[in-house]
């Protein structure tokens, strides 16, 4: 005994079609995660299906307690279901996405064969194509990998099943009553016995041989180029929710403060010329020009200029003043989806560019660029031209100011709506307040926008101290005025907005501006990384020169007005172990994102059309077919319309019937070519005559005479010899079959 080699144990049949139970469950839910990247209306069903799914991974024993009705009603009822969708849908392909999750999940939740475990792979490959096809994301890529592994993993324990497995290769409906006999059981000892059989050398070679082939796989996919299928198929699905930033159209006193806990990153910025970016750069998102008792918001003339100006379109060309603060190359920006739908611009510039074709709205003047809804995926843009001036120029403005001021301006002049940017807390109180304050900051002179803005700048920062929340003091009057006449610390947004107000309440307009403020330079990939830590307020004031100027009054801004921002200072670099795993996804937007694929963008709209056009006119031809069948059932009838229905009802069914005999035929000899032993014909009309034989009514045994039943017995034998037998055993087929079919006719005439 000490010379031989112990063999090592092998798993069973009913193992391995745990395992493949296994496998096949996870292989399932990852396929059915990647949904969550697509943003289409189907994110509850896929949690439900991952919550069915999982039950029955956990417990095999639960599809067997299903009615068996259940199960033959299924698939009709997921045909009647994506019928109705795809007819109130507007778009088809949402439409199949659904379809192949309700498909994966009736496919994961029974108990399948080796035909139905292909379908499923067949299945999961498909919505792993889709998302793929439409996401940038890098977390799809770990799921892909793990999807690879799962299906590997699995076909090779299918392939193993079949070559033992002998029996029919499809589950019918009749068979999920009973629970098979692997499916008893805990998973405890199933998993003790996977570890007892376990070659761990073999399993770690597979593992280096996968991450192998993984890398390589890698390496071509960074030197081969690739079409960049955007997601315009759903860029009018996408659901909106709120802004994690708090970047929407309104914010509230206190929200930008929540931000500063988040460390998340929230853009990142690729520019080619860093060193001449300023160390605290400025970057705008929204204007808020309208004064609330509860905060600032986007004014309704703000709203419908945007509206106006919406256009379907992959670049903006903006307005630069050639050359003033201009910073050389192109920006590159990546946003993290949830932080708004307006764009972070760092000044003005000369060109955007788009990844996709998609509703873009832009206003000049207020030099806003932003989406019709905010994307629920990774936002991708580029920027040429860019000058980091700190002035937004506004002739119009001038001109409302003069018009105002000689009282010509008409009420309906589109104009009035700039008026907005004065108005400031109504009431008595609010008003005598902040006369007050306005008077000890000027101090009885006549100042300018920026004289006045100076001063007022420095009079906050020096009753006031910067804090991360601040205690509003009881009193009739609203949160800001109060807040201003205390002496309670604050964050960016009470600054802003009081120094807003207080320059409104002197006489010079001025709104309110959120957006970010600084970034990181990351050590290992050199770009910017802005977090939603990094979320500021601050101020524009008119100078009453036609220009809108930059002013934030929050301790550590820049309280004067400038040209543009001066870049000083060393810039902070991270290089820690976060920075080092982020450099992964700026790798994983440089290799996906592409901004000058025209071809790319038309194959996209072409597929976006074709799919559209096929359901519309899919839609079409079945409602003409139903219009046409009801015109023809309500006709008159008579005895010659009604035998031309029926002849046509007999030669569509005998059309049937030969169509099935056909493809009956046509699938017997495929399986005739595929494996030619199993599928011998010999012993497939054996097996047809022992039916025919069997098949007989019991009662007509009765009538037999002796002779008759001996023959029968007989012919059966030799059948059976011929069904199962081996070869060399046969008598001779034709003779046997020639004998079962007089046998048969016999008994039939007796």
């Amino acid at each position: 005994m000490s010379g031989q080699t112990q063999a090592r144990p092998q798993l069973s049949l009913d193992e391995l079609r745990r395992l493949k139970w296994l496998l096949g469950g996870a292989l399932a839910l990852v396929s059915l995660w990647t949904v969550f990247f697509l943003d289409v209306e189907a994110l509850g069903l896929v949690v439900v299906a991952s919550a069915a799914i999982g039950a029955a991974v956990v417990w095999p024993q639960w599809p067997a307690r299903v009615p068996t009705l259940l199960w033959r009603l299924a698939v009709p009822a997921i045909i009647a279901a994506v019928a109705a969708d795809l007819y109130f849908s507007p778009e088809t392909l949402p439409v199949l996405i659904r379809l192949a999750v309700l498909l994966v999940l009736y496919r994961a939740v029974a108990y399948r064969r080796k035909r139905e475990d292909l379908q499923l792979i067949v299945l999961g490959l498909f919505l792993i194509v889709v998302a793929g096809v439409l996401t940038v994301s890098i977390e799809f890529a770990a799921l892909l990998l793990v999807f690879t592994a799962c299906a590997l993993g699995f076909l090779f324990v299918v392939t193993l099943i079949d070559m033992v497995d002998t029996g029919p290769k499809v589950m019918r409906p009749e068979e999920m009553r009973e629970a098979p006999a692997w499916a008893r059981g805990g998973w405890g000892p199933a998993l003790r016995r996977l570890r007892e059989v376990a070659d761990w050398k073999l399993l770690g070679f597979a593992a280096v041989l996968f991450a192998g082939v993984v890398g390589v796989s890698a390496l071509l996919f960074l030197l081969i180029p690739r079409f960049e299928i955007g997601s315009s198929f759903f860029l009018d699905k996408y659901i909106t929710r709120k802004s994690r930033t708090g970047f929407t159209e309104n914010v509230r006193f206190g929200s930008v403060s929540e931000l500063v806990r988040d460390e998340s990153v929230a853009m990142r910025i690729d520019l080619t010329a860093a060193a001449s970016l300023p160390v605290l750069p400025y970057f705008r998102l929204v204007v808020l020009d309208e004064y609330t008792p509860q905060g600032f918001r986007v004014s309704a003339g703000l709203k419908n200029e945007l509206l106006r100006s919406q256009r379907v379109d992959r670049q903006v060309r903006g307005r630069n003043r050639h050359g003033v603060g201009g910073v050389g190359g192109q920006w590159t920006f990546y946003v993290e989806p949830g932080v708004s739908r307006f764009f972070p611009l760092p000044g003005s510039f000369g060109l955007m560019r788009l990844r996709e074709s998609g509703p873009v709205q832009f206003s000049p003047a207020f030099r806003i660029v932003a989406l019709r809804s905010e994307p629920m995926a990774m936002m991708a843009f580029q920027l040429e031209g860019v000058e980091l001036e700190t002035a937004v120029s506004d002739p119009a403005m001038t001109r409302v100011m003069q018009e105002r001021g000689e009282g010509v301006l008409r009420d309906n002049d589109p104009a009035r709506r700039l008026l907005v940017t004065l108005r400031g807390p109504v009431g008595a109180e609010n008003e005598a307040r902040l006369a007050r304050i306005v008077g000890e900051i000027a101090r009885g002179e006549q100042l300018d926008a920026a004289a006045f803005a100076e001063r007022a700048t420095a009079w906050l920062r020096g009753r006031h101290a910067y804090a991360l929340g601040a205690a509003i003091p009881r009193g009739g009057a609203d949160d800001i005025v109060k807040w201003l006449d205390s002496n309670e610390p604050g964050f960016c947004e009470f600054f802003a907005g009081a120094l807003t107000v207080l320059s409104r309440a002197a006489g010079h307009p001025a709104r309110v501006v959120a957006g970010f403020r600084g970034g990181v330079l990351n050590a290992f990939e050199n770009y910017i990384m802005v977090k939603n830590s990094d979320a500021h307020a601050w101020v524009e004031i008119f100078d009453g020169q036609g220009a809108w100027v930059r002013i934030d009054p929050t301790p550590g801004g820049a309280a004067t007005t400038g040209a543009r921002d001066v870049a000083t200072g060393a810039r902070e670099q991270d290089s820690s172990w976060n920075a080092r795993l982020d450099t992964l996804r700026v790798f994983w937007y440089r290799r996906v994102v592409n901004f000058d694929t025209r071809q790319q963008v038309e194959l996209a709209d072409a597929v976006k059309t074709m799919t559209t056009n096929a359901g519309d006119a899919l839609r079409a031809r079945v409602e003409a077919w139903g219009r046409q069948a009801r015109k023809w059932l309500a006709g008159p009838w008579d005895l010659k319309r009604a035998g031309r229905a029926l002849a046509g009802v007999s030669l569509a069914l005998a059309l049937g019937v030969l169509v099935f005999r056909g493809v009956r035929w046509a699938l017997s000899r495929w399986r005739r070519w595929r494996n030619p032993q199993a599928m011998d014909p010999v012993r497939e009309q054996a097996g047809r005559w022992l039916r025919k034989i069997r098949g007989q009514k019991p009662e007509d045994g009765g009538r037999r005479t002796d002779e008759t039943m001996r023959e029968l017995r007989s012919v059966v034998a030799e059948l059976e010899r011929l069904r199962y037998g081996r070869r060399e055993t046969w008598p001779e087929p034709r003779g046997v079959f020639r004998r079962a079919r007089l046998a048969r006719r016999g008994a039939e005439r007796r």
